[in-house]
């Protein structure tokens, strides 16, 4: 916004300086030629050499406040890709860590299903041997 304020401002300065320019030429003409002194055209030539001056400033700044923000984007934009490649390493990470919560959960699974099926089993081995010994003890 500075810029556009500043260039708006030399645009404004540059037409009042023409306007000015066109408005004395005429008259600075006809001095010349009598030889008269016409500070006024002669005034207004050095206000347009300011106002190109000024206007060469604002270029310069222009073009240096741009290197900066190209500058300050590159800084950014590698900033940027650092972090996503840190974000895909933790992505990563992270899968490998919902994998394996799914393989300590179904290796919890697992356990339990094992341990009710000896559990089944060793109740059934008590009863069969509780019956056989029923049997020899009844014969």
């Amino acid at each position: 916004m500075q810029f556009k304020e500043q260039i708006n401002e030399l645009t404004q300065r540059y037409n009042i300086i023409v306007g000015e320019i066109v408005k004395t030429y005429p008259s600075y003409k006809i001095h010349t030629k009598i030889k008269k002194n016409s500070t006024g055209y002669q005034q207004n030539i050095s206000n347009l050499d300011k106002l190109q001056e000024d206007i060469f400033f604002l270029k310069n700044n222009l073009a240096k406040s741009t290197d900066e923000l190209q500058k300050n984007i590159k800084i950014i934009d590698d900033k940027i890709f650092l972090l996503d490649e840190a974000n895909k390493k933790l992505q990563t990470e992270y899968e490998l860590l919902m994998n394996s919560d799914n393989a300590a959960h179904g290796r919890l699974t697992d356990a339990k299903t094992l341990y009710q099926q000896q559990l089944v089993g060793n109740w059934l081995f008590f009863l069969s041997l509780t019956a056989t010994m029923y049997m020899l003890y009844k014969r």
